[in-house]
């Protein structure tokens, strides 16, 4: 399906990546998908009612940081779609790009992460592991830069 693939988490890395996913589904007409992964991990000692409550509270949020890169991609007029997961983050993103064939993933760094080594920090490291499990090339943004349209 050759999508291109917009891993959403939040803050000023998203902001970045999701800019230039958009530039570059209208550049090559490829579907644009915004990606959000709800991963409750082990919450420890809790209920399951209060377990149940965190996951939904972490979908709540994923819809809301969806619907923020959605309307992003319409102002820019181009249609995009959401879709949320539930697991751990790295073997639901690998899982996605295998099912549908996506042809790129751009996920956004937070903050203060560094750039000056390739496969410096947990970004690098955890983009690595993405592209080796999956086979799908990705980009990594950075709030400090702006992405090559």
């Amino acid at each position: 399906m050759n999508e291109i693939v917009c891993a959403t988490r939040g803050g000023a890395g998203s902001r970045v990546v999701q800019l230039a996913a958009i530039e570059r589904a209208k550049r090559s007409g490829y579907p644009l998908v915004f990606l959000y992964v709800a991963a409750p991990g082990d919450m420890g000692n809790i209920t399951s009612a209060l377990q149940d409550a965190v996951r939904e509270e972490m979908v709540w949020l994923g819809k809301a940081l969806l619907y923020v890169a959605k309307h992003r991609a319409h102002d820019a007029d181009l249609k995009a779609e959401t879709v949320i997961l539930v697991g751990d983050v790295q073997d639901e993103i690998c899982r996605y790009l295998t099912e549908h064939n996506a042809s790129i993933l751009l996920l956004g760094a937070p903050r203060g992460t560094t750039a000056e080594l390739s496969g410096d920090d947990a970004v690098e490291r955890f983009a690595t592991r993405i592209t080796e499990n999956s086979g799908v090339d990705m980009q990594i943004g950075r709030p400090e830069e702006e992405l090559p349209k």
